[in-house]
């Protein structure tokens, strides 16, 4: 049982290293109970080789803690199974990951070879005692009891998920299930396309919102070529920073002073799964990227219509240069439908010198002079060159001949003190690439943009977060951590300014369209033109932190990593004064709202929809959801499909039904018959639309009938009791989803924030719900609202008030 205790012992800097806030009690006694349960089933059993095995349950915990940790002290948040995918990747960030093996992670796993030398050294005496039948299945049994117990206590509390958000064998458990299931059913995509979700009156806003009006320098760059340059975590605190009497940055520094430069001070990353790749989309199509998967790995084959292929249609030949594998982050397959129409990769370049990834920003430059004059050579017309720099990517190691700072001696060796020199460095390569640019006779004919792709220094680093604090003077939060500079050069006009209003890599097309003069015809952008939007802006954050999480002009938000609103942090930007959640609610929301029409542009493919019909798309023919209008939803129990068919011929389409489990997690229906004899019904029953209810959700009743049956699966409406089910059941599994909220134990302001944010098909109550209020809000969700316990001897007209149908005894 020593290593049951050791894990326990473990489990206390996991918490802290995670930054468990809420609940600590209960996630703590949670993971006792389930490292007690597995490893008395062990000490306990008749097995041989007792003492083996328990190691080995503990080095695999003990690991996929390390592995957690490490990869919370860089994104925030627990690894993913999927995340395998890009297994393929780490030897790239190989130095990356070094850089997180402190003292504080490693614990997690440096005691396991001690283990294995004392133990061959030390055999343990009576390592196969045998103990009676009572005790071997009776202690396991009752703390698998109080397990399940207190499990069902959290889950009726409606606090499971905010504890499997935090508590990591719970977590794990159901990240695997949740992708066994996508697994199984690869090929089916389901789009998130609710009622509420993205509407008509979104889709005119939107494409209002595209068409750019002239203002404020509109078409100064008009016809000249545009160079953006993506510098790899280049954050904004360097930017006119001196270090002991040494500029950091000289060359960036000059060309913000220059005449017909733009500087955009408050300008914030704007990422997803994809790092460095989705501040690339992010900035060339103005839409949020994804948190599912790299949104050029997820997206490869949808239609775009952002930067490249704007300035194409406009004559532009448009071209994007990184001095890596061609193949890191899919970018090879995915630029094409971005619109690029040339890949300058590493296969292109001479590697006379490497630092980290690979070729250096000094050569990556010099050598791409030479395309570029290539590129200018094609036609008489202006080019598009998107360049992403490499060399100051994390952990910022330099050679000696390139320690150009005098570094102090208590950030020598530093996260800190690297960086420094990494992007003074860099800064130097880029002040050369200008003068070559000038050489070329390419600086005056181009307008130039410059800036950041995300944070350099993770505010999740304990070390970093006290450096930079330190040396700033300032606490180092999102805030400063998220942004990084924007710089745009226009030559030859008389502007020189400094804009500080709130912006991100989102409002880089907007912005830089009004530059150059050019109207996005054909697309959607969610970004706004920071120099003529008049209106609020934001920057909606969702990687590092949770989804609602975000900056505006006044306010910093942070939602909880529970997933509650109530338990999320409001502060005032400027003061750090904490504000009262009430306050920033609506903005909270709103900005939600911003991120699930973004997604539904992206599952849906939309622009390609706008495209192919000329700007114009009917909703309604994309929602796929077809349930019908019926004024009952009739309860087919006891003899099922006679009771389906009787009444079908009566004109009712829209049905109900029970399932359970038999011998061997065969699905049956409740009342007789198998499932097949159901798909059989539905099959003769085309317009049939049936809801599936259980007792027995959690044991994947319903992905089961999905897997076993995907041609009625359409046709099928599923019951969510708990807000945890939704995940799994949305997945790639089922288009239309009810919430009963009759069998939880949730609030009113709980159910609206959940399908706010996880819109669905309808909702069922019961009368305790039918506040006008709460009735109403949900009728501005465009969910459909049923009612439950009513018989058909109730006066129905007395709930005229309610939106949907209901639900018949």
């Amino acid at each position: 049982m020593i290593f049951a205790i050791l894990l326990l012992w473990k489990m206390l800097p996991f918490m802290d290293i995670i930054k468990v806030e809420h609940n600590q009690s209960i996630i703590l006694f949670i993971s006792m109970l389930i490292i007690f349960f597995m490893f008395t089933l062990v000490h306990f059993s008749n097995l041989k080789r007792k003492r083996s095995l328990a190691f080995i349950i503990y080095s695999i915990i003990c690991s996929v803690m390390f592995i957690d940790v490490v990869y919370f002290s860089y994104f925030n948040s627990f690894p993913s199974i999927r995340m395998i995918k890009q297994f393929h990747q780490l030897g790239a960030v190989k130095d990356s990951i070094k850089m997180l093996l402190g003292f504080k992670n490693l614990l997690f796993i440096l005691d396991l070879p001690l283990h294995i030398i004392y133990h061959r050294k030390k055999p343990i005496m009576n390592e196969n005692k045998s103990y009676s039948k009572y005790i071997r299945f009776g202690i396991p049994a009752g703390i698998g009891f109080i397990l399940i117990l207190t499990l069902s206590i959290v889950d009726a509390k409606g606090l499971m998920v905010p504890v499997m958000n935090q508590e990591p064998f719970t977590y794990h458990i159901m990240d695997i299930k949740e992708v066994f299931a996508v697994e199984k059913g690869k090929d089916e995509e389901i789009i998130e396309e609710r009622g509420g979700l993205f509407s008509q009156e979104d889709l005119e806003e939107l494409l209002q919102r595209t068409q750019l009006e002239e203002g404020k320098h509109t078409g100064i760059g008009k016809g000249k070529n545009l160079i953006v340059i993506q510098v790899e975590a280049l954050q904004n605190f360097v930017i006119d920073l001196f270090y002991d009497g040494q500029e950091i940055t000289p060359n960036l520094n000059r060309l913000i002073k220059e005449k017909g430069s733009l500087y955009f001070d408050n300008y914030y990353q704007q990422l997803g799964r994809g790092n460095t790749s989705d501040a690339e989309f992010v900035t060339n199509n103005s839409l949020y990227p994804s948190m599912e998967d790299p949104t050029y790995v997820q997206y490869e084959q949808n239609t775009f219509y952002g930067l490249p292929w704007i300035l194409r249609d406009n004559g532009y030949t448009a071209w994007v240069f990184h001095g890596y594998e061609k193949d890191f982050w899919n970018r090879d397959k995915a630029y094409t439908n971005q619109g690029f129409q040339r890949f300058i990769s590493q296969d292109d370049f001479k590697l006379v010198e490497t630092i980290g990834f690979g070729i250096t920003d000094r050569e990556f430059f010099k050598q791409s002079i030479e395309y570029l004059k290539e590129l200018d050579s094609i036609d008489d017309k202006p080019f598009y060159a998107f360049m992403i720099t490499l060399t100051s990517h994390t952990p910022f190691k330099m050679p000696e001949k390139y320690h150009y700072l005098n570094i102090r001696e208590e950030h020598e060796g530093t996260i800190l003190g690297d960086y420094l020199q990494s992007i003074h460095y860099v800064d130097k390569a880029l002040g050369e690439f200008l003068e070559d640019l000038k050489k070329a006779g390419l600086y005056d004919n181009s307008v130039i943009a410059i800036y950041g792709d995300h944070f350099a220094i993770t505010g999740y680093n304990p070390q970093g977060v006290e450096l930079m604090s330190e040396f700033l003077n300032m606490e180092y939060d999102i805030n400063e951590m998220f942004r990084v500079p924007l710089i745009i050069h226009v030559p030859d006009v008389e502007i020189n300014e400094t804009i500080s209003r709130i912006g991100s890599q989102l409002d880089f097309l907007p912005t830089i369209l009004n530059i150059m003069g050019y109207k996005n015809e054909k697309g959607i952008m969610f970004g706004r033109d920071l120099l003529n939007y008049q209106g609020k802006n934001f920057v909606a954050a969702q990687i590092y932190v949770f989804k609602g999480t975000f900056i505006d002009d006044d306010t910093l938000f942070n939602m909880s990593s529970d997933g509650l609103f109530e338990n999320s942090q409001a502060y005032n930007r400027k003061t750090r004064e904490p504000i009262e959640l009430e306050k920033v609610k609506a903005r909270y929301e709103y900005i939600v709202s911003e991120i699930n029409k973004s997604n539904y542009v992206l599952k849906k493919d939309l622009i390609k929809l706008l495209m192919e019909n000329q700007g114009s798309v009917d909703l309604e023919d994309l929602k796929g959801k077809n349930i019908p209008d019926d004024k009952y939803i009739i309860r087919c129990y006891n003899n099922p499909l006679e009771e389906l068919s009787k009444n079908y011929e009566e004109g009712h389409r829209l049905m109900a039904v029970k399932l359970k489990f038999i011998v061997e997690e065969e699905v049956v229906l409740e009342g007789g018959y198998e499932i097949k004899d159901l798909a059989h019904w539905m099959e003769n029953h085309e317009d049939a639309y049936l809801l599936l209810k259980t007792d027995e959700w959690n044991k994947g009743i319903f992905l089961k009938v999905k897997d076993e049956y995907p041609d009625i699966k359409d046709r099928l409406i599923v019951e969510q009791t708990k807000f945890d089910q939704y995940y799994r059941l949305s997945n790639k599994a089922f288009k239309n989803i009810f919430f009963n909220a009759t069998k939880g134990n949730y609030t009113n302001e709980e159910i609206l924030d959940f399908l706010k944010r996880n819109p669905l098909a309808g909702v069922i109550l019961n009368e305790e719900y039918l506040d006008n209020s709460f009735v109403k809000e949900l009728k501005d969700l465009e969910i459909s609202i049923y009612l439950d316990g009513v018989d058909e001897n109730v006066d129905i007209d007395q709930y005229e008030n309610l939106d949907g149908f209901l639900l018949k005894q």
